[in-house]
C-alpha cells in the first residue's frame, strides 16, 4: 500500500511493510504515546533487548525518536485502521501512554479491548481517568505523577534511600540497618515477630548485593532491603534516628 494513501502513517519512518505478526510472535511490545514517559519506557525496554513498537501522532516526535528506536511510527492510534494496519491486537503486551489528552487515551484503549487484546497497561493522568479505564476493563494501570508523589514523600524522611510499594498493604524498601540489629546474626533477631519486617538482602561495603540467611550478621555501614507492611517498614527505617 502507497503511503500517500495512508493519512495516519508517517512518511519519515515506516516499519512493517508487510504482516506485523512476526514481531509480535517475538513478544514485541507496543507503545503508544511518547512523550516523556512513554519514551523513556520504550527506551528502557529496548535497552533490555525487548522489540518495541513506539507510535505516536506526532511527526516531530517520531523524528525526534527515530534514531532511537528502531520501530517507530506516526500514526493515530483511535483509529481502528491504523491498530490493524500496525498488528497492535497481535502484539505480546499494549502499553497506552498517551498523557496528555484523556479521550483519545480512553478511545485508544477501548478499541484495542474490542479487539480482544487484554494484556494491557495504560497511564492514568487522574483519578477519573483511572476509574474509566478500570471500567472498560484494564487491569494494569499507573498513574505515574501520583506514584512518584508517594514515593517522594517516603524518601524525603531521610530514612530511606529508595521505596517501593507493592500493593496498598506490601512495600520494599532499601535503607541502612539500625544500630540495635548490629553485630548479630537474623535468625536471633526476631525481626518479623517484633517489627514485621523481614531483611532480604544486604550488600556489605565494596561487595554486591547478596541475599540474606539466618546467619547474615548486619553492619554499620551495610545498606539492606527490608520488606513488609508499608507503616512497618517505614517505623524500622526509623529507628534510631531522630527526623
Amino acid at each position: 500500500m502507497n503511503d500517500t494513501h495512508v493519512p495516519w502513517r508517517s512518511k519519515a519512518r515506516t516499519f512493517f511493510t508487510g504482516d506485523p505478526t512476526p514481531m509480535a510472535e517475538h513478544g514485541a511490545v507496543v507503545v503508544i504515546g511518547l512523550g516523556r514517559f512513554g519514551a523513556s519506557l520504550a527506551r528502557e525496554l529496548t535497552s533490555l533487548g525487548v522489540d518495541v513498537v513506539g507510535i505516536d501522532r506526532s511527526e516531530a516526535v517520531v523524528e525526534a525518536l527515530r534514531d532511537e528506536l528502531p520501530f517507530i511510527t506516526c500514526a493515530d492510534a483511535t483509529q481502528d485502521a491504523a491498530l490493524a494496519e500496525l498488528g497492535v491486537a497481535e502484539a505480546s503486551r499494549v502499553v497506552v501512554a498517551i498523557g496528555t489528552d484523556l479521550a483519545a487515551s480512553i478511545l485508544t484503549t477501548s478499541r484495542i479491548m474490542r479487539s480482544g487484546h487484554r494484556r494491557i497497561w495504560a497511564k492514568a493522568i487522574t483519578e477519573a481517568h483511572a476509574e474509566i479505564l478500570a471500567q472498560l476493563g484494564v487491569k494494569q494501570i499507573v498513574n505515574p505523577e501520583d506514584d512518584m508523589g508517594r514515593r517522594l514523600a517516603h524518601l524525603i524522611r531521610g530514612h530511606m534511600s529508595d521505596f517501593l510499594r507493592i500493593d496498598s498493604d506490601y512495600a520494599i524498601v532499601r535503607t541502612q540497618p539500625p544500630v540495635r540489629v548490629l553485630g548479630q546474626p537474623l535468625s536471633a533477631l526476631g525481626l518479623r515477630g517484633t517489627h514485621g519486617v523481614t531483611v532480604i538482602a544486604v550488600k556489605h561495603p565494596g561487595a554486591g548485593w547478596a541475599n540474606t540467611d539466618g546467619g547474615t550478621v548486619l553492619e554499620a555501614d551495610d545498606e539492606i532491603i527490608i520488606a513488609g507492611a508499608p507503616d512497618a517498614v517505614e517505623r524500622f527505617s526509623a529507628l534510631d534516628k531522630h527526623v
